[in-house]
């Protein structure tokens, strides 16, 4: 029952490695989240023990190797394209890399340690480089103050999707009721890329018939 046990084990651990990069991706909301991760970590491990149990003359090679190639697949179902800008990569390619962490861990010894040292250098990669593309200029944090009419959301998810087709992101968003009640006024904290332009999203947010004023802070 010890090699069950241990191959139990390996499973388990591949699942927590996986679900430590899976909440991050959680609590940003981005397409693939805690379970898909937890489920690719894992299938990767068990697909990689079944592989390695063939002896000679079978390849334990041949069915591991198809983890590299199909998971693309699956990571491609989290890409999404909005005019010329593209997203979910990042989530894609954290798919790919917990598969690699799987099979590190299905193999165990050095590579299990190996694995987990994957896990803590994919996490910070993800939770903390975004703070470093700000320190590096890569990106701008901007607050942006917008007045739009009271109780027309479908004007506001105009405006939104206007932000994320030029590459901003919306980190927080608040809205309060104008003096006369008639408008609402969004305020929110955006990350604005370099290769993006605040005049021309300027430009095109002067041009929405529901956007009474806007105001960069």
């Amino acid at each position: 029952m010890i090699p069950e046990l241990i191959m139990a084990g390996k499973l388990v651990l591949a699942a927590v490695m996986g679900g430590v990069v899976g909440w991050e991706r959680e609590v940003h909301e981005r397409p693939a989240g805690l379970r898909t991760h937890v489920l690719v970590c894992m299938g990767s491990a068990l697909i990689t023990l079944v592989s390695v149990s063939f002896q000679y003359p079978q390849d334990p090679s041949r069915i591991a190797a198809q983890i590299v190639s199909g998971i693309g697949f699956l990571g491609a179902g989290t890409i999404l394209r909005q005019g010329n800008i593209v997203r979910g990569l990042t989530t894609a390619a954290s798919l790919w890399t917990v598969a690699g962490i799987g099979m590190a861990v299905a193999i165990g010894g050095s590579f299990a340690f190996l694995a987990v040292f994957a896990t803590l250098i994919v996490f910070l990669t993800l939770s903390t480089m975004s703070r470093f593309e700000y320190v590096l200029g890569m990106k701008n944090l901007r607050d942006l103050m917008m007045e739009i009419p009271a109780g027309n959301l479908q004007s506001l998810t105009s405006v939104l999707r206007i932000l994320m087709e030029h590459g901003l992101t919306i980190r927080t968003i608040r809205m309060e009721e104008s003096p006369t009640h008639d408008k609402r006024i969004v305020r929110m904290k955006v990350s604005v890329p370099r290769r993006s332009s605040e005049r021309a999203v300027s430009m095109v947010l002067a041009e929405q018939p529901d956007v009474s004023r806007f105001e960069w802070t």
